[in-house]
């Protein structure tokens, strides 16, 4: 009796093992929204992964505008935009075409509760879209004197200026850096893109890693603290967005190379 019990007992712990695995391995849902001229919001299935959906050459979001989908186009209309995003996410991207990005595709991440949304009326005005890929609008502080044109967006954000580069005494000498300034530069990116990529090689770390990858991203500065005599102005012009890896790689290079170069080495050697 004993001994049915214990292999009683090992069956179902083996069957609940065998669920919370199955349960883990369960992809997370993407869902994906196609506005045609004629199919204002098409529902799409059978894409596994975000980055998929947005970068399949054949069934994503560059496969839909490149007409590479096996779709009736003319049932539905030339595609304007795509909506994409993940269950539980707090962001999602709203995509379309642009022949002046490099892949010919423009992507924007927008709150999901404005994807939920358009999801939850069916649809959203071309307009409505078009506007996430439209700069911000900066307010400035109301004033007394005679009201004056706002300046253009860029040249507020180029603007920022902050004193970089004093050595201070701690428990070994130091460069010292300015922690606002590198948060101004992935504000400013991310208001201006929507996104923050590696300027050398394109990586998102929202796209691979999900909600946790959201506003990540290392700020390389083009003007390496350590060559300064001391204490110099940044500008944001001066800062670059790149991932963990080419941010190593640039500062490994003797001597460094600048974020242009690291580009080229990597065009170079992915059409070789």
């Amino acid at each position: 009796m004993l001994k049915f019990r214990c292999f009683y007992y090992s069956l179902g712990f083996i069957y609940h093992l065998c669920i919370q695995g199955a349960a883990m391995r369960r992809p997370i849902k993407v869902t994906y929204r196609a506005v045609h001229q004629k199919s204002p919001w098409r529902k799409v299935r059978g894409h596994t992964s975000l980055k998929n959906a947005l970068y399949g050459q054949n069934d994503g979001a560059p496969g839909l505008f490149a007409y590479r989908v096996r779709i009736d186009y003319e049932v539905h209309g030339e595609p304007l935009y795509a909506v994409i995003w993940e269950d539980h996410a707090t962001f999602g991207f709203v995509v379309k075409k642009d022949s002046s990005s490099p892949d010919g595709i423009s992507r924007v991440q927008v709150p999901i509760e404005v994807l939920l949304e358009y999801d939850a009326r069916r649809g959203a005005a071309t307009s409505e879209l078009e506007a996430h890929f439209s700069p911000p609008v900066i307010e400035l502080a109301p004033s007394s004197a005679e009201p004056e044109k706002a300046p253009p967006e860029a040249e507020v954000w180029l603007s920022i200026q902050a004193e970089e580069g004093n050595i201070t005494l701690e428990e070994h000498l130091e460069r010292e850096r300015n922690a606002a300034l590198i948060e101004a530069k992935k504000a400013y990116v991310l208001r201006a893109t929507g996104r923050l990529t590696c300027e050398a090689c394109s990586f998102d770390f929202a796209v691979t890693y999900g909600e946790v990858g959201y506003g990540f991203c290392e700020i390389h500065h083009t003007k390496p603290l350590g060559i300064r005599n001391g204490s110099e102005t940044t500008s944001l012009q001066d800062l670059a967005v790149l991932c963990s890896n080419c941010h190593s790689i640039i500062h490994r290079a003797k001597p460094m190379w600048s974020v242009a170069a690291l580009a080229a080495h990597l065009t170079a050697t992915r059409t070789s």
